[in-house]
């Protein structure tokens, strides 16, 4: 069995310096255990020759000791150190970086434009569901962008501008929500994109990663009083992102300093990060805007993994990796759920074979193998109530390769007990779907629960399955390897839920083999 793996990963921006040390468990899914963030700004002690200050080298050789010192205290299987624009910007950058690992022991590697590029479109490739779009990583002093189509990067491209570089080349001196300046900071901004002939019209999203564009999306969750946590896949439209601007340019930067959802040492920077987005979007005529609560860190952890322990990470069928590490995590009986998703599969088989559902029911359950695999997840906590707990924890958790509105449709598979838990359960979102689209994910539902009911025992085998017209009912005739006494009872009791999937009453024929 493999070991639990602490890795420390250390990430020298131009706007902050972060230490997170994650842990590896044996399926190689990785968790916080520590993340210091400091908002160093070390673009603001580069000179006008473009060389780090001393009291900068002295800032950062500050932070790295202390990173030291707190990652002594863990036993590391390795420690990886980057460093971007800033120290990539340097003309002392060689010089920088020998004298951090002389005082501290830690080698950083510099990474190049297209190398931080590739690392934040490693980890977005990875955790969502999007096998084409943009990509926007704003950082301090440089902003990276890159179209990927087939989960490979086409194009890529470094400006020279980050937040910081904004506020100091239009903010300096004036009112974070100076009309000129951001006048200014607009015409700029959109001039630069401008000059990329493949920033064109695609009809993809852009997907943002980074701490400034975490910000906004928290902000705008607040202000639309979002109905679950996780910000993971958040997705926005230019007018949601006006919206914002809009709050942003509205309040006075001690104001912005205590917005609910604005980290406090972004206020003087959030402006010239949202007209950014608005301005990219604007550029690619882009449909959504959309976060990823992945980026370079993840990036660099995932391809480190990927390198021992080959196609851990793949971009490929990044929804059933995610579900799998989900029964890991909560340690569900892996054989039963494989038994109850092979019988719902089967008999939902059966059902289209017969053509008693919909086009329309078949696209929207697309996820009810998933919900099977996680029924009733929530026992994990408490068995009485697993019902409630397995909404919560499936609302709530960030599902890589799912949106939020496929995120519920999930919760509410996997929790159905009936339809009035139901009900409430969806109470917060029925605004997210149609009533027609919550009638088949409840018959979804039903389905599962009925076919649990024939996963009783786990052990009898189903060796024949087929549904027989008999004009005023269904007969369900069900072979099973030895006598099905325990499945007859209970599938008997739930027969009404696989009566409401076919709207017509349902005759069980059990029978040994």
């Amino acid at each position: 069995m493999k070991k639990k793996k602490n890795i420390a990963i250390i990430d020298i921006g131009s706007n902050t310096v972060r230490l997170v040390i994650y842990q590896l468990n044996e399926q190689m899914v990785f968790t916080e255990l520590q993340n210091i963030k400091l908002p160093v700004r070390l673009y603001q002690f580069l000179d006008e020759n473009k060389e780090l200050t001393t009291e900068g080298i002295h800032q950062l050789l500050r932070v790295m000791k202390l990173f030291k010192e707190i990652a002594s205290s863990y036993v590391l299987e390795e420690t990886i150190a980057t460093a971007t624009a800033v120290i990539r910007q340097s003309k002392n950058a060689q010089a920088v970086l020998e004298m951090v690992a002389k005082k501290t022991g830690i080698a950083i590697r510099l990474l190049s434009e297209k190398e931080e590029a590739y690392y934040g479109q490693y980890a977005i490739a990875r955790t969502t569901s999007f096998s084409e779009a943009y990509t926007v990583d704003m950082g301090g002093g440089s902003t990276e962008v890159t179209y990927f189509k087939n989960n490979e990067i086409v194009e890529s491209h470094s400006f020279p501008f980050g937040v910081v570089t904004l506020k100091q080349l239009f903010f300096n001196d004036v009112a974070t929500n100076d009309e000129t300046a951001i006048s200014q900071a607009k015409s700029y901004i959109k001039k630069q994109f401008a000059s990329l002939p493949w920033l064109k019209e695609r009809n993809v999203p852009i997907i943002a990663i980074g701490g400034s564009s975490r910000n906004i999306a928290t902000v705008h969750e607040r202000m639309t009083d979002f109905p679950v946590v996780g910000i993971h896949q958040y997705e926005m439209k230019k007018k949601d992102l006006k919206e914002t601007l809009s709050l942003f340019t509205s309040l006075s930067f001690s104001e912005l300093q205590s917005l609910d959802g604005l980290s406090k040492d972004r206020a003087d920077i959030i402006i010239p990060a949202n007209l950014t987005f608005i301005a990219l979007m604007e550029q690619v005529h882009s449909p959504k805007f959309i976060f990823c609560n992945k980026g370079l860190r993840e990036g660099l952890l995932m391809e480190y993994v990927n390198q021992n322990y080959p196609a851990t990470y793949s971009p490929h069928q990044v929804a059933m990796t995610s579900i799998q590490r989900f029964v890991d995590t909560y340690q569900i009986d892996q054989y039963r759920a494989k038994k109850r998703t092979q019988i719902v599969e089967l008999l939902l088989n059966e059902i289209k074979q017969k053509q008693l559902i919909s086009e329309e029911i078949e696209q929207l359950v697309a996820y009810v193998s998933y919900g099977a695999q996680l029924y009733h997840i929530g026992s994990y906590i408490e068995e009485d109530n697993s019902a409630y707990h397995s909404f919560y924890l499936l609302a709530n958790s960030n599902l890589n390769g799912f949106t939020h509105r496929e995120r519920i449709s999930l919760a509410l598979l996997a929790s159905y007990k009936n339809k009035s838990l139901f009900k409430l359960f969806v109470k917060p979102f029925k605004q997210w779907f149609t009533e027609e689209e919550l009638k088949y994910v409840r018959l979804a539902g039903s389905l599962i629960k009925f076919c649990e009911a024939l996963n009783i025992t786990t052990v009898n085998e189903i060796i024949h399955f087929s549904l027989k017209d008999k004009d005023t009912h269904y007969v369900l005739k069900v072979d099973w390897s030895f006598d099905p006494v325990a499945e007859e009872y209970r599938a008997n009791r739930q027969k009404k839920n696989l009566e409401n999937v076919i709207n017509k009453k349902v005759v069980i024929d059990f029978k040994k083999a």
